[in-house]
């Protein structure tokens, strides 16, 4: 049976009430958690201490009095005994299970560990004909424990791949747990040193994609290869204008003003990672990208979000640990909004002088993690927040990382990873 819904407000108190009331009663929740410090991430109720779950979406999310009210004989009721409890994070570009094999993980390996560090969904961006399948494959053995979006690529280096994207529709959702969320490009390598298309085979790429809906994703480290990306989107949307095409430029390293400027004209997303330069500074050629331009230009993560341009967070997993060696003990959303935070590398590599200026505070690289990751893949509305009618998907942490000090945030613990309503890891048995 089809229900048509609607979202009421009840304000009760300074807390007050969210929730979803259906034409026809759905019944009661199913799950229950409260007694928590619960984070929106929803601008009208940011702070909550119970959440309500049916048929693994949100229905409700309010006061303790107010959410417990709805509950019922076959309700089971969660005591989050002060914990915090907020939207499940969102690793926005990242190779968890395509590339898991360079750390010694296979697909099973890689899920679990991204879910054991509070991940409910990643961004694929290299996923070609025979890793969709992989991927397509595992979800239907029930394998895919946590949300995936699969970007195409089109090239590596110089070698290029050809059209193969129009055989499939833009954003297509194979299940709630498998969706196409672009296509991924890449432009330059080695610190920018290394280009891989003329402006003309680019534009047409671009545009080509661009016409059909898709949105576009492009690997660019250096200020050259961002004048070739933003004059190749320019040139599509000029073409065939669509206010809301959210292309994006991933990594986003060396950025000058009137390029950040014309990414807010042109609509575009800056997909960072706050772990970057941190360790990778001290690779070959990277002090040589500083020299070709100005250290201003560098890792401008206080200029993006303070500017109008959308920007959300990844950890590029397992590449950015490859810099600390050949294992997986990070790429935890809360030791990335640190690095946010601080600029202090995985190795605790102090940042340098210039890289202070541009640090974020934890409000803002939380939102980098959540909702406006969910907005970077077009899922604000269905993730990145708890509001009624979207994915009960939900971390519940050890401490508020807003509320402890600094230098704790990597420290907090991830008790339980929930994707969809369903304990998909579980640190602590009391909240599972």
């Amino acid at each position: 049976m089809r229900l048509s819904w609607r979202l009421g407000v009840v304000l009760v108190g300074c807390v007050g009430i969210l929730l979803l009331l259906p034409a026809t009663s759905p019944g009661p929740p199913e799950v229950i958690y409260h007694n928590g410090v619960v984070l929106t991430l929803e601008d009208g109720l940011p702070r909550a201490e119970a959440v309500a779950v049916r048929n693994g979406r949100i229905v409700a999310v309010g006061s303790d009095d107010d959410v417990l009210a709805l509950r019922r004989s076959a309700t089971r009721v969660v005591d989050l005994g002060g914990r915090t409890l907020l939207p499940g994070f969102i690793d926005s570009h990242a190779h968890w299970i395509g590339d898991g094999s360079m750390v010694g993980y296979n697909a099973d390996l890689a899920i679990e560990a991204a879910l054991s560090r509070g991940w409910t969904s990643i961004s694929e961006q290299f996923v070609n004909g025979e890793r969709l399948d992989e991927l397509r494959a595992l979800d239907a053995a029930g394998g895919l424990r946590l949300r995936v979006n699969a970007y195409l690529p089109m090239n590596f280096e110089d070698e290029k791949f050809g059209h193969w994207f129009r055989g499939f529709e833009p954003r297509h959702a194979y299940s709630p747990h498998l969706r196409l969320g672009g296509i991924k490009l890449f432009l330059d390598h080695d610190w920018g040193t290394d280009f891989h298309w003329e402006q003309a085979e680019l534009d047409e790429y671009v545009l080509s994609a661009h016409r059909l809906g898709w949105q576009v994703t492009a690997h660019t480290i250096s200020a050259e290869a961002h004048d070739q990306y933003l004059t190749a989107v320019a040139r599509a949307q000029a073409a065939h204008p669509n206010p809301d095409a959210r292309h994006r430029a991933e990594h986003v390293i060396q950025l000058r003003d009137d390029q950040l400027t014309r990414m807010g004209e042109l609509g575009m997303i800056a997909s960072i990672q706050p772990g970057i330069p941190g360790d990778l500074a001290a690779e070959a050629g990277f002090p040589e990208l500083v020299a070709r331009g100005e250290t201003g230009w560098i890792a401008r993560w206080r200029d993006l979000v303070d500017s109008d341009v959308r920007t959300i967070g990844s950890t590029d997993t397992p590449w950015l640990v490859l810099a600390v060696g050949n294992q997986m003990p990070h790429g935890s959303p809360l030791e990335a909004i640190h690095q946010a935070v601080t600029r202090q590398s995985h190795l605790g590599r102090p940042p340098e002088d210039w890289q202070l200026a541009q640090r974020l505070t934890v409000d803002q690289a939380l939102r980098l993690f959540t909702i406006d990751a969910a907005d970077g893949t077009f899922e604000e509305n269905v993730k990145g927040s708890l509001a009624p009618g979207k994915y009960a998907d939900l971390a519940i942490l050890s401490d508020n990382p807003t509320t402890v000090a600094v230098d704790a945030l990597p420290a907090i613990q991830v008790l339980a990873t929930i994707v969809g309503g369903q304990v998909e890891h579980c640190a602590d048995t009391t909240l599972c």
